[in-house]
């Protein structure tokens, strides 16, 4: 598990990777409580994989690749719920696999 934070409140980067945990790949963290005005960095460590959002209250979709990154700033409060697609699923709301969020308060 990599999470480092630097700079300021306003501007501190969590590390978030994706992890094979032996069965299958994982977020680590899958959660993450944050600042608003907080930029989070998924990077893809082992494989390849993508950031979907997840519920009404965001949009968001990127690829991540293998040894890349990707982030997004969470301005406003509420919990941001993702999964990646290809080692994730969601089914009647309640997602398995690869799902993580991040909570801003």
């Amino acid at each position: 598990l990599t999470v480092g934070a630097s700079g300021a409140a306003d501007a501190v980067t969590v590390g978030v990777r994706g992890i094979f945990n032996g069965t299958r790949f994982v977020w680590s963290p899958q959660t993450r409580s944050v600042v608003p005005r907080t930029t989070i960095r998924w990077r893809a460590v082992d494989g390849n994989h993508n950031v979907k959002s997840r519920g009404a209250n965001w949009s968001y979709f990127r690829n991540l690749p293998r040894g890349t990154a990707v982030a997004r700033t969470f301005n406003r409060r509420g919990t941001f719920r993702y999964y990646c697609t290809i080692h994730g699923n969601v089914a009647n709301g309640v997602c398995t696999g690869m799902c993580g969020r991040i909570v801003v308060s």
